[in-house]
């Protein structure tokens, strides 16, 4: 159903678009946007992409959004017949702080692609309230402060699915999150799958962008790449890899299944695209559930999950390697330590 976002304010504002100011139009354009994009389908298939990666730099989405779905031109036209500026307004959205650099880029390239291409392929990562960080200059000095971007009104949608993932010492359970991923006119739309623990707690930052690295049960999805030039750092960063993958795993085998697959056949019904190291823990996770709550034997789950996944590499670069000790998947999964 094609109507105007002034018939849109009609119905849900009582002031004149005159007389709002460009962050009230911000949030009516972020209404109207994401009631658009409810009417459109998702795509479908039998088979579907996973496309798991630890970061998605999908940057502003405002108009990205507009022009995907061919009303960009109008909306312009509409506030300028109002006196207001589209590009004004659009400087009022926060970025969605989920990735960094090329890595996540690509990723957002991608699943941007597939939705284009009608392609049933969606995203799946973390929701991280703080981003990496931002940088500021305080009294002449160059400073890294927390980048908190999640709003009441944003792009994330909730939903009521959520998994239970099991550590060593404790269990979190999850609550998934999306963001639509609108095609360029088309009438289908993907997801970005974003999973998170239901108990943030921004208390745990100290300074800047130092926070509690031991409190898992309440740090797990502040930051992205959070340090790991400790030990502490680098068994958090294990333990957010984990929550990722095994939430992803619990995501594509209930999808199967619903679609009716009956694991043996999971490849037919499923492809997993790891993007770069960070999400490869999905290839033991898979083999772990396989093996551990469907009776399927090693050998068979080890050539399912072969024919299922993928692997992008970004760098040959030692350093940019992650290598984690065997003690501290120990420490964290030693589930799947024994796979490995």
């Amino acid at each position: 159903m094609n109507y105007k976002f002034t018939d849109f304010l009609n119905k849900k504002s009582e002031k004149q678009l005159s007389k709002m100011t460009n962050q009230e139009i911000y949030y009516k354009l972020l209404e109207y946007v994401k009631e658009r994009a409810d009417e459109k389908t998702k795509n479908e298939s039998k088979k579907k992409i996973y496309y798991i990666s630890a970061e998605f730099l999908i940057g502003k989405l405002l108009s990205n959004n507009l022009i995907n779905l061919g009303i960009y031109k109008e909306v312009r036209d509409e506030l300028k017949a109002a006196g207001k500026n589209l590009s004004h307004v659009e400087e009022v959205e926060t970025e969605p702080s989920l990735g960094n650099g090329g890595l996540g880029r690509l990723a957002s390239c991608f699943i941007d692609s597939m939705s284009t291409l009608g392609i049933n392929g969606e995203g799946v990562g973390l929701n991280y309230h703080c981003g990496l960080f931002k940088q500021i200059f305080k009294n002449n000095e160059q400073k890294a402060e927390a980048n908190y971007w999640i709003e009441n009104e944003s792009w994330l949608r909730d939903t009521n699915i959520g998994y239970d993932v099991k550590f060593k010492n404790f269990t979190l359970h999850s609550k998934l999150k999306r963001i639509d991923i609108l095609g360029y006119e088309r009438d289908t739309k993907n997801y970005l799958n974003l999973f998170d623990i239901e108990s943030v707690d921004y208390n745990l930052i100290k300074d800047g962008i130092s926070f509690d690295e031991e409190n898992i049960k309440k740090n797990l999805t502040l930051f992205l790449y959070p340090d790991d030039s400790t030990k502490k750092g680098e068994l958090l960063r294990i333990y957010q890899q984990y929550f990722m993958v095994s939430n992803a795993a619990r995501l594509i085998i209930a999808e199967a299944t619903e679609k009716g697959s009956n694991i043996h056949d999971l490849a037919d019904y499923a492809f997993v695209q790891i993007n770069d190291t960070h999400p490869s823990m999905v290839i033991p996770e898979l083999i772990r559930i396989m093996t551990e709550e469907y009776n399927i034997s090693f050998d068979e789950a080890v050539e399912i999950v072969t024919k299922m996944t993928g692997y992008t590499n970004h760098t040959i670069l030692a350093e940019a390697l992650e290598k984690w000790p065997l003690d501290y998947l120990e420490e964290v999964v030693p589930n799947i330590v024994e796979i490995i």
